[in-house]
């Protein structure tokens, strides 16, 4: 069975929500709706993040068990 990527899944959610707001939302842009998405890129910067970091850990990880 294949391993879930759960941040990617997030990034993925998160940018299907980005264009929705726009497309429903185009004639009022108030302060919430400018809100929401910048409150959504920064969650896709957050899993951007950590889908490196656990790519670093993982090669880190791999590189010490091959050793001993």
């Amino acid at each position: 069975m294949r391993k879930i990527n759960y941040p990617l899944l997030l990034i993925i959610a998160s940018a299907i929500w980005i264009i929705v707001s726009f497309i429903s939302c185009w004639d009022k842009m108030d302060f919430g709706f400018w809100g929401r998405v910048i409150s959504l890129i920064l969650l896709i910067l957050a899993m951007v993040i950590t889908i490196r970091d656990n790519k670093k850990n993982r090669k880190k990880n791999g590189a010490k068990k091959s050793n001993k």
